[in-house]
């Protein structure tokens, strides 16, 4: 993954993460950012793979997408309950870093078609 890829997601992520911080709530939103980032890590490493896999079948390719989106949902749960059980982080400020970190996911995604 090249680091321009994702500069909306990267900028939205700060700016929230700034923002939450000056309200003492820095720690909740760089975790719910730091889960943002690791489920485009994980996107990137899948499509990675299978560009790889150039002569995969469509039926390997389209389990591969299945296990993409499956491992992806999972970690994002998990990840997220962890936060707000385990680690009892603020659920505002985690949410709402996840959510708006997904949303630059998806405009870097846009503006790289």
């Amino acid at each position: 993954m090249k680091s321009i890829d994702s500069l909306i997601q990267y900028l939205i992520l700060a700016l929230v993460v700034i923002t939450f911080t000056i309200y003492g709530l820095g720690i909740a939103a760089l975790y719910g950012a730091l889960v943002s980032l690791s489920n485009t890590w994980v996107f990137d490493w899948y499509i990675n793979k299978q560009k790889a896999l150039v002569d995969a079948d469509a039926q390997k390719s389209f389990r591969m997408a299945i296990n993409s989106s499956a491992f992806r949902a999972l970690s994002l749960v998990l990840l997220t309950l962890i936060g707000l059980g385990w680690l009892e982080l603020d659920p505002s400020a985690l949410c709402l870093s996840l959510v708006l970190g997904q949303i630059g996911f998806i405009l870097d995604r846009l503006r790289q078609k």
